[in-house]
């Protein structure tokens, strides 16, 4: 059975510093890495004729990248498949390219992962609940005793 593999390839790719990067939003290295990956192809972004967008976030559609790059009236689809999503979306390009439906496409994939406070559990959450009342319970006895 014949393949994709004499049919499709490769031709530039790019990336951003991976790290903590609290100058950046993830417009910033969508662009970054697509500019990079531009340079590397010898390609420019009017040669892109469909692009393909894998993130776990909540980006529910195709439309950051749209905007991040400038990608007017191309297709665009977002793919999420929790730990396969950045695979699930090239091999989606891939088979387009495939098929002869596109020439030249650009598959990205964005996550900002950012620290947040732990979640309390259940039962903690409870505890600091009634922590809270009676501390505020407290204060209301004292400010009763101290009234003239």
């Amino acid at each position: 059975m014949p393949g994709i593999r004499d049919k499709v390839a490769i031709i530039g790719m790019g990336c951003t510093k991976f790290g903590e990067r609290w100058d950046a939003g993830w417009q910033d290295l969508l662009v970054e890495a697509a500019q990079e990956a531009y340079k590397d192809a010898g390609v420019e972004a009017k040669d892109i004729q469909a692009a393909w967008l894998g993130s776990h976030t909540t980006l529910w559609t195709g439309q950051p990248l749209a905007e991040a790059l400038k990608f007017d009236y191309i297709p665009i689809t977002r793919i999420e498949n929790a730990c396969a999503t950045g695979t699930d979306a090239f091999r989606n390009a891939c088979y387009a390219v495939a098929a002869g439906v596109y020439d030249v496409v650009m598959v990205a994939g964005c996550e900002m992962r950012v620290s947040t406070p732990p979640r309390l559990s259940p039962s903690e959450q409870r505890r600091t609940a009634r922590r809270r009342r009676s501390a505020a319970s407290r204060l209301a006895r004292s400010k009763e005793m101290s009234a003239p």
